[in-house]
């Protein structure tokens, strides 16, 4: 009993010396000099929904290969938005600028102008990445389109100074895209504040 007791004692001494070895370590700044803790905790963000949008889109209007890619334009001509702190329409004064790049890259960059229903305008530019990934159909779907690998955007949200929006200004955002059927010449934008 006395020999699986020194054993345990033994482990138990070896684990606790490489604990506080790695924490010495992960402390340890490039010099070797341990780093400072930052007075503010550190913290792993999450999100927070804040709205959906059904974004009704034009035809394409293709510019064809340029040196970058090749760049498509896609006409923003209307939708509504609904979120638990606002709702609304979306203005047919935006569009997508798109450039496929050669390594099948999507890049987005997307302007338009959302309305509240109390009437205040709120100015949305959102960028982001559509990686091409498996080229399979959806399951269930009455339609087959190629499943993207990565698909995020970063809205970027401008509301008036001093009005009930303003919280809309002093957050970060993230953002998903959903194409609808063809028929529907819409896509679902999904908007969420990084906490």
């Amino acid at each position: 009993m006395s020999t699986r007791r020194s054993w345990l004692t033994g482990v138990g001494a070896l684990f606790a010396a490489n604990a506080v070895s790695s924490a010495a370590v992960s402390r340890a700044g490039p010099t070797g000099e341990p780093e400072p803790r930052s007075p503010w905790p550190y913290e792993t963000p999450g999100v927070r929904f804040v709205l959906e949008a059904r974004v009704t889109i034009g035809p394409v209007i293709d510019i064809g290969a340029t040196s970058y890619g090749r760049r498509l334009i896609i006409p923003i001509t209307g939708g509504t938005f609904l979120g638990p702190r606002l709702a609304g329409t979306v203005l047919d004064q935006g569009e997508d600028t798109q450039l496929v790049r050669p390594d099948g890259v999507t890049e987005l960059a997307a302007r338009y102008t959302l309305r509240t229903r109390e009437g205040t305008l709120i100015y949305v530019t959102n960028h982001g990445l559509i990686v091409p990934g498996r080229d399979e159909g959806v399951r269930g779907a009455s339609h087959s389109a190629p499943v993207p690998q990565y698909v995020r955007t970063i809205p970027k949200l401008e509301a008036p100074r001093g009005g009930e929006y303003e919280w809309l200004n002093q957050t970060l955002y993230v953002g998903t895209l959903n194409p609808l059927p063809p028929a529907r010449h819409a896509v679902v934008v999904r908007f969420f504040e990084v906490t």
